[in-house]
């Protein structure tokens, strides 16, 4: 009995010879492309043209991450060098600051002689509330500030030293309750106390108090200090009259006055840690 699975192959690899002789015959006759080439072609061209497109993206992404690591780099020496910038400009500014405290200091020791000696000193904090009465300073005992020292502004007064701490200080400004100096008008002449009130502290004022009832101190009068006791220095200014009022008991006036500096925006003030007392 002959076997069927014999014969099948062998009619199969006939056919196959038969083909591709066929294909040959036909190709070498008519010049024609290879129907078989054609056929895989047909099939393979859309796979290439996927693994090109493929091989394009991954060369494409990989330009991108290049090109972006190159940005980044280039974003961090951009960042570097505003950094330097703005280190030099800060630098700027200190030194320009520096010039100015000195100029301003010079200025103040010339028309004041009698200070013998100035410490510079920066505000760092203001007492919290409605009203800034305190402020604190970046210089302390160990600077040479004791208290009750002033401090003042090429303007005028600030306030005095009121707490003293190895590397800061605490001062109490001329709108504080607390702040009580002798003190004389610059025209007149006239004596009294400059000191601070509650009801004036909200439009950052202070009094002249224990004026005599038939005083002759008028608006825009100036106010310095007196001197009196030897605890802060003759001639300071402190500000110039608002209103002439008279007291509560009725028997004297007092004058409301603008100080000369606004302690609510002070930055830049002097201790005057020694000065010479005159008569």
């Amino acid at each position: 009995m002959k076997n069927p699975f014999s014969f099948r192959m062998f009619v199969v690899v006939a056919l196959v010879i038969v083909l591709c002789l066929g294909v040959t015959v036909y190709t070498g006759a008519t010049g024609n492309s290879n129907p078989v080439a054609t056929g895989l072609g047909v099939v393979i061209k859309p796979i290439q043209k996927g693994v090109s497109q493929i091989g394009n993206m991954i060369s494409q992404g990989s330009s991108y991450f290049e090109g972006y690591d190159a940005l980044e780099k280039e974003n961090e020496e951009l960042k570097t060098k505003v950094r330097e910038l703005e280190e030099k400009v800060r630098e700027a500014d200190l030194a320009i600051t520096e010039r100015d405290n000195l100029r301003t200091l010079l200025g103040l020791k010339e028309n004041n002689p009698q200070f013998t000696h100035c410490e510079p000193a920066e505000v760092i904090s203001r007492s919290p509330g409605e009203w800034a009465t305190t402020i604190s300073l970046d210089k302390g005992s160990s600077d040479g500030v004791e208290l009750n020292d002033v401090v003042i502004t090429e303007d005028g007064m600030v306030g005095y030293v009121s707490s003293v701490a190895p590397t800061y200080c605490d001062v109490t400004t001329v709108i504080d309750t607390n702040m009580q100096a002798g003190a004389i008008v610059t025209r007149t002449r006239e004596v009294g106390v400059a000191e601070g009130e509650y009801t004036l502290m909200n439009e950052g004022a202070l009094k002249l108090a224990y004026l005599e009832t038939d005083c002759e101190v008028v608006i825009g009068d100036t106010i310095e200090t007196s001197g009196m006791g030897g605890v802060f220095p003759k001639g300071i200014m402190i500000g110039t009259v608002d209103r002439v009022l008279p007291e509560d008991n009725g028997i004297a006036n007092y004058a409301v006055i603008k100080p000369f500096v606004n302690v609510k925006e002070v930055k830049n003030v002097y201790i005057i840690t020694d000065f010479e007392v005159n008569g």
